[in-house]
């Protein structure tokens, strides 16, 4: 995974070294299961921040860039006073599910001098999901305990199509942007809110992992500013 993420930071890096026209932006991303991952996992929603970063060549209606993102898609809170042996004041066991991504994106706009500016979309990349957990007295103290219960990262493919619409009371180089995109990835083992019951008689946790390819339908809605560097 790390090696992968430096071949896409190394590409982009590459691309900006050459490059003089630059756009960028940021979304929020609403992502829910689709297809096999819907079947075989349930239903699982992924909230997300992403950022992008594009370079648009001067001689063909094509963009691209690197897009990464992140997401914290179930957090839970449980107040025990069992999860030491001969510890009984109440701890607070937290636990986060994480989704971290970063797309290697080409984009393709059919119009470009016109007022509302479509686009289609093509990224690969890959997601890495991990669930951590932290023990505490209180939710200002310093964790007792903390540890990665899980990690597990997928190649992942996206398509998708968009548009962009000015934003006449903002500068013009500034646009609001909607898009929905597909993604599919090989299979990948994950944890969800829930999916971990910690067993006081035995001192150990139970996980209950759920597997499938991470296919899910996103909507994101952002902000893009041309000319960054103008």
């Amino acid at each position: 995974m790390q090696r992968f993420l430096i071949l896409i930071i190394l590409f982009f890096f590459t691309l900006t070294a050459q490059a003089q026209f630059f756009l960028a932006g940021a979304h929020f991303n609403g992502s829910s299961s689709v297809g096999k991952l819907k079947s075989e996992a349930g239903s699982v929603f992924f909230p997300t921040l992403s950022g992008f970063m594009l370079y648009e060549f001067e001689q063909a209606p094509i963009q691209i860039g690197l897009d990464l993102g992140y997401g914290l898609y179930g957090s839970k809170l449980e107040k025990r006073t069992d999860l030491y042996a001969g510890f009984n004041d109440e701890l607070r066991l937290r636990r986060n599910n994480h989704l971290a991504t970063g797309f290697i994106t080409i984009r393709y706009l059919p119009l470009v001098q016109a007022k509302f500016t479509p686009f289609l979309e093509a990224q690969f990349g890959a997601n890495y999901l991990f669930t951590n957990y932290l023990i505490r007295a209180t939710i200002e103290d310093k964790p007792i305990e903390k540890d990665v219960d899980h990690r597990d990262w997928s190649i992942a493919y996206r398509v998708g199509a968009g548009i962009q619409i000015p934003l006449p009371f903002l500068d013009e180089r500034t646009k609001m942007e909607f898009k929905t995109t597909y993604q599919t990835s090989n299979s990948i083992r994950f944890l969800t809110k829930g999916d971990v019951t910690y067993l006081p008689d035995e001192g150990i946790f139970d996980y209950n992992f759920r597997r499938g390819p991470l296919e899910f339908l996103t909507f994101s809605i952002g902000i893009v500013v041309y000319d960054l560097f103008y």
